[in-house]
C-alpha cells in the first residue's frame, strides 16, 4: 500500500528537529512494508529566517530512510495567515502533482493537522483517493482557531475517511468546536528502540529532567520555583532543563534570583542521542506544561525506564495511567508531588514495557494499517 503523509511541519534546513513525531510515524509505515512519502508545504517566520541566516527558500527533495521527501519552504508573514494558507494549497498542488508523475498514485493521504487537510480535500474530489486526519494542534485546546480555520477544519472532518486525535483530551478539545465528529485516539508513535532501558546504578544524587522548549506554555520558571522551594539548599537534589527558547534570559534570571545555580542547569538545546544520554543520567522526568496535546518527551523518558510527574495538562493525562508509571498533579501542587516522587521506588522495565506495548512503532502500525484498508473497502 502507498501512503502520502501532509503534514503543516517537517524537518528541514530551517529546522532539522521540527516535529519529530510526523518522521517517526512516516519511518514506521516504511519499515512495516508500506511505500511512503511525505509533501510539506511549510511556512517559515522571520525570527527563523534571521536566526539560521538563511535567506533561500529552495525546494528541498531527498530519500530519507527510503522515505521519498519533498519540503518546500517559504517566508510566512505576521497576521497574514489567508496568504500563508494560499501558499500553502497552491504550492501543495504543484508538490502533489510532481509527486504523481514521479512516483506514483498514492492508495491512501494521511493528513498531520487540518491546516493541510484544504489540499487533502481537493486531493479527494479531483484523483478520488480517500484521507485520513490526525489532528495535534494545540489550538483546539487553547480555543484559539479563527472563524476561516474553524470553517477549513468542518470541512476537512466532515470529508475524511477516518478522524484521529492524539490524546483523549485532544478530542475532548476538538469537540467544544465539531461535537458532531467522532475521534479515534491513535498517539504519537515514539522510537522505543532508541530510547532503551537505563542502567540501574546507584547515584547519591536524585536528578529531575526537563526537555522542553523554554516558553510560557512549557512553565519551567513554575517549575524553578517548585523545585526551589522544595529542596533548596538540598545539594543531593538537581534539576536539569534541556532545551532553548524565549524565556532563556527568565529562567537564567530566576535561577539567579534564588540562588540555585549549583542544583538547577540550563542544558540547552540537544540531539536524539544526547537527550538519550542525559535521560539515562536522571531519575524522574517532569513536566511543569500548561496545555500539551500529547507529549512524546514523556514516552521517550519512559522507554528508558524513568517515571513521569507532570502537571494536569492535557495529553499526559492519556499517558500516565497508573500510579506505577508515575504521577498527575495540580498546578499548585507541583512543590509537594516532587518531593513525594523522590521518595518513591519505580520498576523501570515496568515503564518501559508499558511504553513499548503502548507506542511502539508496531504498535501504531497495527491501529493505522486497519483504518488505511477500510478506507479502500
Amino acid at each position: 500500500m502507498h501512503i502520502l503523509l501532509l503534514t503543516v511541519s517537517y524537518k528541514s534546513s530551517f529546522n532539522q528537529h521540527s516535529a519529530p513525531f510526523f518522521r517517526d510515524q512516516a519511518i514506521a509505515l516504511k519499515e512495516n512494508g508500506f511505500r511512503v512519502g511525505v509533501i510539506c508545504a511549510l511556512p517559515i517566520s522571520f525570527k527563523s529566517i534571521f536566526k539560521n541566516r538563511l535567506l533561500s527558500f529552495k525546494q528541498e527533495s531527498y530519500v530519507d530512510e527510503g522515505i521519498k521527501t519533498v519540503v518546500y519552504p517559504f517566508p510566512s508573514f505576521p497576521k497574514m495567515p489567508n496568504r500563508s494558507k494560499r501558499i500553502r494549497f497552491k504550492k501543495g498542488k504543484i508538490l502533489l502533482k510532481n509527486y504523481i508523475n514521479q512516483n506514483g498514485t498514492p492508495d491512501v493521504i494521511h493528513v498531520h493537522s487540518y491546516a493541510a487537510g484544504e489540499l487533502a480535500f481537493w486531493i479527494k474530489k479531483k484523483y478520488n483517493i480517500p484521507y485520513v486526519v490526525t489532528e495535534h494542534s494545540s489550538s483546539f485546546e487553547l480555543k484559539l482557531l479563527s472563524k476561516s480555520n474553524i470553517k477549513l477544519a468542518k470541512k476537512v472532518f466532515e470529508n475524511s475517511s477516518c478522524n484521529i486525535a492524539v490524546s483523549k483530551s485532544m478530542a475532548s478539545a476538538i469537540k467544544y468546536y465539531f461535537n458532531e465528529f467522532e475521534f479515534k485516539i491513535i498517539a504519537n508513535v515514539v522510537d522505543t528502540e532508541f530510547f532503551s532501558l537505563k542502567e540501574n546504578k546507584e547515584n547519591k544524587n536524585y536528578q529531575f529532567i526537563n526537555i522542553a522548549h523554554l516558553n510560557r506554555n512549557k512553565n519551567q520558571l513554575h517549575l524553578i520555583d517548585s523545585f526551589t522551594q522544595a529542596f533548596k539548599a538540598n545539594q543531593h537534589y538537581k534539576l536539569l532543563i534541556v532545551g532553548e527558547g524565549p524565556e532563556r534570559k527568565n529562567l537564567e534570571k530566576q535561577i539567579r534570583k534564588h540562588a540555585m545555580n549549583s542544583q538547577i542547569k540550563l542544558f540547552g538545546a540537544a540531539k536524539k542521542e544526547k537527550v538519550k544520554e542525559l535521560l539515562h543520567s536522571s531519575n524522574c522526568f517532569v513536566l511543569s506544561s500548561i496545555v500539551e496535546t500529547f507529549g512524546v518527551v514523556i514516552i521517550e523518558a519512559m522507554s528508558c525506564g524513568l517515571p513521569v510527574l507532570s502537571t494536569k495538562c492535557g495529553g499526559p493525562e492519556s499517558i500516565i495511567t497508573s500510579d506505577t508509571l508515575g504521577s498527575l498533579c495540580n498546578y499548585e501542587d507541583l512543590k509537594d508531588k516532587m518531593k513525594d516522587i523522590s521518595k518513591q521506588k519505580f520498576s523501570g522495565s515496568t515503564i518501559r514495557k508499558y511504553a513499548v506495548n503502548s507506542f511502539s512503532k508496531s504498535s501504531l502500525f497495527n491501529q493505522l494499517k486497519v483504518i488505511y484498508f477500510d478506507c479502500q473497502k
